[in-house]
């Protein structure tokens, strides 16, 4: 039984826009996907992907003494950090180090490329000095949305009081040549939902969210986002470790995290899936919210946010998590790029224009190679 629901009190975006929230929404809000045409090398073909922008600079919040040591993906993960913490009126020196805790979801990493020798969370922690658990999850695209449903344990144990959840994905040739070898890339643009998509455009990110205890959060006077309603996170035995969850798999994930919450298929205002344009994995999340919704799939509006930033892996589902306490606190959401033709048999409300729209209740989805499935509800805090 869950004891105190877990609150969100900061978020902090990096994509292939740049660096902030506000930059994100932007990108996302012009429905243009952010994909270009890189030039090939010897070690991978000529592809699209969306990557960080030639001109990114980092957070001007990350310590002088540690940015000159960073290579390009710790230095994202720090940015997204600090605007996280920065955005839940934190610092490092805020609140007992050894209250604070840090779970990370592991970058996606082709089959035989070498492991981080230091995972990003590791990092964060050694730079604002935690003292609490630093643990990393996997499951592929899943990992960033396990490391939140981890954070949500450890809250449940007052162990802690406040959990930094991260993701960092950044793409190397050796990732490329995999996704090539799979079939997996995009000939031309990708489009979550379209039953002509022929792939996905790999992308890059970091995502930082801000967990706390609800009654900790309050006591401090921060400014909560949303709650934290309900978690679903299952595995599906069943499939290869190239392989995406079963519609079945995909379906149980949303149902438990509607179960979690208490929640009826019909209180749910709205879905940011993490369909990417390869078929395999659309096909699974849009039969498997069918599965879940029935005859009120229609009333929830469904949005993927990988048209415009393309499919960026392990922070994919905290990017969308992300995205979507943007749609609630603006009361807007917006629409799928590039969505044309949707795929057959799943009768889904998609946004295909940015509208207004009252969300209470939203529901983040997020599907892994191998076999992981974890669904969020976020429910708005008044």
């Amino acid at each position: 039984m869950v004891k105190d629901r877990s609150v969100i009190t900061g978020c902090g975006i990096v994509t292939a826009a740049g660096s902030g929230v506000q930059v994100a929404w932007d990108a996302l809000r012009s429905a243009q996907s952010l994909g270009r045409v890189l030039d090939s090398t010897e070690e991978s073909p000529s592809f699209q992907g969306a990557l960080l922008p030639s001109n990114y600079r980092p957070s001007p919040e990350i310590p002088k003494n540690v940015v000159h040591f960073l290579d390009r993906p710790s230095m994202i993960a720090l940015d997204a950090t600090f605007q996280a913490l920065k955005e839940a009126n934190l610092s490092s020196g805020s609140g007992d180090a050894r209250r604070f805790a840090i779970c990370d979801g592991l970058a996606y990493r082709s089959p035989g490329q070498a492991a981080l020798f230091s995972p990003y969370g590791q990092l964060i922690g050694n730079v604002l000095g935690i003292r609490g658990p630093v643990v990393s999850n996997t499951g592929n695209e899943a990992s960033g949305l396990a490391a939140l449903a981890a954070a949500d344990r450890f809250l449940q144990t007052d162990s802690v009081d406040i959990v930094i959840v991260t993701a960092t994905q950044t793409i190397q040739p050796k990732i490329i040549t995999h996704l090539a070898e799979q079939g997996a890339l995009a000939s031309t643009e990708s489009a979550p939902f379209d039953k002509n998509s022929t792939g996905c455009i790999p992308g890059e990110a970091a995502v930082s969210i801000i967990l706390e205890r609800e009654e900790f959060a309050v006591n401090r006077g921060a400014i909560v986002k949303a709650r934290i309603a309900g978690l679903g996170e299952v595995f599906d035995p069943t499939v290869e470790p190239l392989q995406m969850p079963s519609s079945a798999e995909a379906g149980r994930s949303t149902q438990e995290a509607l179960g979690n919450a208490g929640y009826l298929q019909n209180q749910i205002d709205h879905v940011v899936a993490s369909a990417d344009g390869r078929l395999e994995k659309d096909s699974a999340e849009a039969d498997g919210l069918m599965r879940t919704f029935g005859r009120h799939a229609y009333y929830a509006t469904v949005t993927a946010v990988a048209g415009v930033f393309g499919e960026t892996f392990a922070a994919s589902g905290l990017l969308g998590l992300g995205i979507a306490l943007e749609e609630m606190r603006l009361g807007e959401v917006l629409p799928v790029a590039g969505l044309n033709n949707p795929i057959e048999g799943a009768d889904l409300a998609y946004i295909l224009e940015p509208r207004s729209e009252n969300l209470d209740c939203v529901l983040v989805s997020s599907l892994g190679m191998g076999g992981n499935a974890v669904a969020c509800v976020l429910q708005s805090y008044d």
